[in-house]
C-alpha cells in the first residue's frame, strides 16, 4: 500500500478488487454513513450498487462481513499508516503545548473529514456495539503508546499546564471535542468552516488544560 494513503477512498481505489465488489463497498459506505447500518437492507445497498441481490452475495456472505470489509481497513490499514506518520510529525513540532495542540486538532480534523463516511459508521457501532467498543479502545490504546509518550513529555516539561492533566486526559479531551464538532457538521448540518471548528476545539483544548 502507498504509504501516502490516508484515506478510505484513497485505499479502496487503489486496491486489487472485481469493480462489482468496488461499488458494492462504496455503496455500502454512502448508505451505512446516510442511514445506519441496521437501517440499511442488503437489497437497499445493491440496488444503489447498480447490482442483484445475487451478485452482492457472491462477494460478502452477508451485511456484518460487508460491515467487517469496510472498518477492517480502517485499522489494519489506515491506522497504522496514520500512527507512523503522525508520530514523526509530532517530533517535527514546536515543543511549545500551544503549537503542539494545534498541530494536533488541524491533522486531526483533516483525517476525519477525509473519512468522514467511514468515521460516521464507526461512531454508530462504538455507541450500539460494546464488544466493538471495547475492540476498538484495545486496538488504539496499543497503537498510540508512542503519541501518549510524546505528550507526557511536553506536558510536564511546560510549566503552564496543570499537573494534575495526564497525555491521556489531554487526548481525550481532543477526541471529545473532534467527535462532538464531527456530529454537529455531519448529523446535524451546523454551517461551520473548517476554520472555525478547529479554531474553537484548539481555544477550549488550550483553556481546559492551564493551571
Amino acid at each position: 500500500m502507498n504509504n501516502e494513503l490516508l484515506s478510505f477512498d484513497e485505499w479502496l481505489a487503489s486496491v486489487d478488487m472485481p469493480d462489482g465488489k468496488r461499488r458494492i463497498l462504496q455503496a455500502a459506505v454512502k448508505l451505512f454513513a446516510e442511514n445506519g447500518f441496521h437501517a440499511t437492507s442488503t437489497a437497499t445497498i445493491a440496488k444503489e450498487a447498480g447490482l442483484s441481490d445475487a451478485a452482492m452475495f457472491k462477494h460478502f456472505k452477508n451485511k456484518d462481513a460487508l460491515l467487517e470489509a469496510i472498518l477492517t481497513p480502517l485499522f489494519d490499514q489506515l491506522m497504522p499508516n496514520f500512527s507512523e506518520q503522525f508520530v514523526t510529525a509530532l517530533h517535527n513540532q514546536s515543543t511549545t503545548m500551544n503549537d503542539l495542540i494545534a498541530f494536533i486538532i488541524a491533522d486531526r480534523w483533516t483525517f476525519i473529514n477525509k473519512n468522514n463516511q467511514v468515521i460516521q459508521i464507526l461512531l454508530g457501532e462504538i455507541m450500539s456495539n460494546p464488544a466493538f467498543r471495547q475492540q476498538m479502545v484495545d486496538t488504539l490504546t496499543s497503537r498510540f503508546n508512542e503519541v501518549l509518550t510524546i505528550l507526557e513529555t511536553r506536558l510536564r516539561a511546560d510549566q503552564t499546564t496543570s499537573p494534575n492533566v495526564t497525555s491521556l486526559d489531554l487526548v481525550r479531551l481532543i477526541v471529545g471535542q473532534l467527535a462532538t464538532h464531527f456530529m454537529m457538521t455531519y448529523k446535524f448540518h451546523a454551517q461551520l468552516d473548517d476554520a472555525t471548528v478547529v479554531a474553537n476545539i484548539i481555544q477550549l483544548t488550550q483553556k481546559a488544560i492551564r493551571i
